[in-house]
Parts: structure tokens; sequence; C-alpha cells
């Protein structure tokens, strides 16, 4: 009896877990992020040092740059990027020579791959870089006063002089920003 019990009990042993592994696909098995990456060198596909003409075809826009010139080469641009509201801070001593300095949005969906963004806490940042140079410090609401409820977190990239500037209201970051930082330089 023992020797027709063992094959039975495998065949079934087998029968119930080929049951068991199939799987049916769920919304939880297909991959639901949507964020776009926030690194040293930018955010998403809109990267540090970009010319104009390179964002113009990313963004399929013109865009304007009115206070670029020779005399003053700063221009900001609020734009939008895959539906999300983003400010660009382009550097150039002409239209042509305009280039990208620096990348700032406070939309959620645009985080780092330690998964900081806007929303994070304000230690959550200090945690996920512990081993970068970081500068830690207040904001002004008139300098040279200082903000109770403002700060910043700059985490450095030492070898390109690039940061994530993670900006804090109330202990959240509220913005990211990627541009050069030269605090430490």
């Amino acid at each position: 009896m023992r020797k027709k019990l063992f094959p039975v009990l495998g065949l079934l042993a087998c029968i119930a877990l080929s049951c068991g592994s199939k799987k049916t696909k769920t919304t939880a098995d297909t991959p639901q992020n949507n964020d776009y990456l926030v690194s040293m060198s930018g955010i998403d596909s809109v990267k540090i040092d970009m010319t104009k003409a390179d964002l113009e075809k990313l963004l399929n826009t013109k865009l304007t740059l009115p206070h670029i010139s020779a005399d003053n080469g700063i221009d900001t641009l609020h734009v939008k990027y895959k539906g999300m509201d983003m400010t660009f801070f382009m550097d150039g001593s002409s239209d042509s020579t305009a280039t990208l300095r620096g990348i700032q949005t406070s939309n959620v969906s645009c985080k780092t791959t330690a998964g900081i963004g806007t929303g994070s806490g304000k230690m959550n940042v200090i945690d996920a870089y512990a081993d970068y140079l970081k500068y830690v410090g207040p904001e002004y609401e008139e300098y040279p006063v200082r903000s109770a409820t403002k700060s910043e977190i700059a985490v450095m990239d030492t070898l390109t002089a690039n940061a994530m500037v993670f900006h804090i209201i109330n202990k959240k970051v509220v913005s990211v920003e990627v541009r050069y930082y030269y605090e430490f330089y």
C-alpha cells in the first residue's frame, strides 16, 4: 500500500505546485514607476550644459531669451517639459551661445535614485547622501535675517561642481534643483 501511495502523493504534489506557480498578471506585477530621474547631470533628458538649440529640439518649441547679452549673460525661463513645470537658468553672452546652467522643479514625479524628491523630509535627504559633501544652510527672508522655516541642502559632485539642491520649507522638500554650485571652490 505504501509503494502505491508515494507515487500518488508525488503526482498530487507536482500538480499542486504547478498550479500554484501559474500567476495571473495583475497591475501590481506591472511597473508603475512614472518618476523622472534627478541626477547630478540633470533631470530626465534635460541636462546641464545643453545648448539653447538642444533644448528647443527636446522641448519642440522656440525659446526666447530677452535678457541674454554681452552685458548680462543670465536669463530664467519657465517651461513645460513632459507636462511638468520647470525653471531653466540659462547663461551665455549671446542667444546662440546660451547654455543651461540650472534646472528646478517642484513636481513630485522627479526623484533621485534614493527616492528623494518633493515631499521628502529634510533628514531623509541628509541620510540618503551621508557619504557626499553637503552644504546645509538657511535661506534668508531678507539678508541678513535668516528664515526660521526655509533652508537648502546642496549635495555636491566635487568632480564636476554640479549639485542637487533640495529647497526645504518646514523640514520638507518643496523643490529640487540641479545646477553648478561653487560654494566649495
